[in-house]
């Protein structure tokens, strides 16, 4: 079983050393840069297209992985893993649409009502494979809940989730770092409970981002961003491996008490600002799409902290919130909910704008 989790990262690994230094290069030559705007906190231009990487990454390393499962003799199991094929084709043919979408967008601009309306149309990819919200787990008193509902709740949760990666993307490492741990959390429990497919399937992402990750936060002259082709798809898989765990859980092959809420700790300081920040600019009569630099990591850099502190700081705080909800996994839901979202009021939206507004006052006072 190890080898067929263990492969698909070896395997990632080595194709996004030899493919992103290639990427930075050619992105170079073609001058295929991100450049400084007001909005923007990097002060010089730097090639975009690391999260082409992405796309080889996950997919290669699993598709042979999975064919080498089958030539060995060793198909997937019938029950758990059964219906992974299907699941997978779709959720393929979603990672595919939202990679085309963000690489269209980072070589000549796409506007987010055509990326809004693609990632609709990639969550709907996941609910045809079977990919959605069956139940609350006992959340605001709901259990079991019809297709009728899960299925449009799980299309704006997908939406949510992928537009929450892609906003996140603001500083070096943030982004990548975030996701990192997330994917490496699922993929870990998934191991552990006996069910590699989707361990396997995740793998191969993890592998492309820990080696962008330093070539994004420690890199020179090789220094690359991922732009809208990577952060949109890390979005999809995070909500295909998210919803598979907490579907599977329902259906007792876990035992994870309040499976939802621990699969929302993994992603919870991305969703939370976005939410935060969607909820602002609404109240200012914005467009909830209005690009501004209200987010979590550009209050970070208001505060003096550089880009690497503040990475390391927001990292540390997600890591908080994954091990606070699993050493509370056995109380009420909806206490653990409640926490949560008290803790996210308090570390994530409260403390740093009053930490700003407090650091701006002794500014002008000087």
């Amino acid at each position: 079983m190890a080898i067929y989790v263990l492969l698909p990262l070896f395997i990632s690994l080595l194709l996004a050393w030899l493919t992103i230094p290639n990427i930075v290069i050619i992105s170079k030559q073609k001058r295929l840069f991100d450049v400084p705007n007001a909005r923007k906190v990097h002060e010089k231009a730097i090639p975009r297209l690391g999260g082409v990487s992405f796309f080889p990454g996950i997919l290669v390393p699993f598709c042979l992985t999975l064919g080498l499962r089958y030539v060995m003799g060793d198909a997937l199991n019938v029950g758990y893993e059964d219906p992974f094929i299907a699941e997978f084709m779709f959720f393929s043919a979603g990672l595919i649409s939202l990679f085309f979408v963000g690489l269209a967008d980072d070589l000549v601009g796409v506007g987010y009502k055509g990326k809004f309306v693609v990632q609709i149309l990639a969550s709907l990819m996941l609910v045809a494979g079977g990919i959605y919200m069956k139940s609350f787990y006992g959340l605001f008193g709901i259990w079991d809940i019809p297709a009728t509902v899960g299925i449009p709740i799980t299309i704006c949760l997908v939406v949510l989730i992928v537009n929450a990666f892609n906003l996140i993307d603001g500083v070096d490492g943030l982004c990548s770092g975030l996701s990192s741990i997330a994917i490496a959390t699922l993929c870990g429990w998934y191991w552990y409970n006996g069910i590699p497919v989707y361990a396997a399937l995740g793998m191969g992402m993890l592998g492309t981002l820990v080696v962008f990750f330093m070539y994004n936060v420690t890199g020179s002259r090789l220094k690359v961003f991922m732009g809208d082709s990577g952060s949109l798809m890390l979005g999809l898989i995070i909500s295909f491996l998210g919803l598979k765990f907490s579907d599977l859980n329902r259906c007792g092959l876990f035992d994870t008490p309040n499976a939802p809420i621990l699969v929302m700790s993994m992603i919870f300081i991305p969703i939370f600002d976005t939410v935060r920040v969607f909820i602002q600019r609404i109240i200012s009569g914005k467009s909830p799409f209005y690009p501004d630099k209200s987010h979590i990591h550009h209050l970070m850099l208001r505060l003096g902290f550089s880009h690497l502190q503040s990475t390391g700081i927001i990292l540390m705080a997600a890591i908080f919130f994954i091990i606070l909800n699993f050493l509370l996994q056995n109380i009420d839901i909806n206490i653990l909910f409640t926490v949560d979202i008290l803790s996210g009021l308090f570390f994530l939206c409260w403390l740093p704008q009053w930490l700003v507004k407090r650091r701006e006052a002794k500014t002008k006072k000087i």
